[in-house]
């Protein structure tokens, strides 16, 4: 069970990566990072967003288990 959940949120988080650089970077790139300098920021600013809406979700996650606990 516990793997299953470290499974999931694996998924989640490349799913969540992969739709970040997708969605994120062409918006990054179109707001001035379309130098050669510049054009690893984009990819940076996608992992960081992906990392922001991973750690909301886990938190998220981890406060629906705690109010079962005290269920």
């Amino acid at each position: 069970m516990f793997l299953k959940k470290i499974g999931s949120a694996l998924l989640a988080t490349i799913l969540i990566f992969f739709f970040s650089f997708i969605v994120i970077s062409p918006i990054i790139e179109k707001l001035g990072y379309s130098s050669v300098e510049g054009s690893y920021h984009a990819v940076t600013h996608a992992i960081l967003v992906s990392l922001i809406f991973t750690v909301l979700i886990c938190t998220i996650v981890i406060i629906e288990e705690i109010n079962k606990i005290k269920k």
